[in-house]
């Protein structure tokens, strides 16, 4: 490896999907991930089986869907420096 391939892997480590910017692992991340996850599945299970009363897995899928994208933003929004 040459001296300047060493700086630039020392300089810049990309974070994972998972991390945040300084390397740390985010639960909120992955906590986002698995309701996301979930979304997917209740909204195909909602589609797909012919149900008299599908508006309960529509309101189970709207509230797994709010708790996929809800908690980041209001995490990013609290942890902003006022100036």
């Amino acid at each position: 490896m040459t001296d300047h391939s060493q700086k630039n892997e020392t300089k810049r480590k990309r974070a994972g999907f998972f991390e945040e910017d300084n390397g740390n692992i985010s639960s909120m991340r992955l906590m986002s991930f698995i309701a996301l996850i979930a979304v997917i599945i209740f909204g195909f299970l909602t589609i797909l089986l012919k149900d008299g009363n599908a508006s309960n897995g529509i309101y189970i899928t709207f509230g797994f869907l709010l708790a996929a994208f809800a908690p980041k933003a209001l995490q990013k929004f609290a942890e902003t420096k006022v100036k």
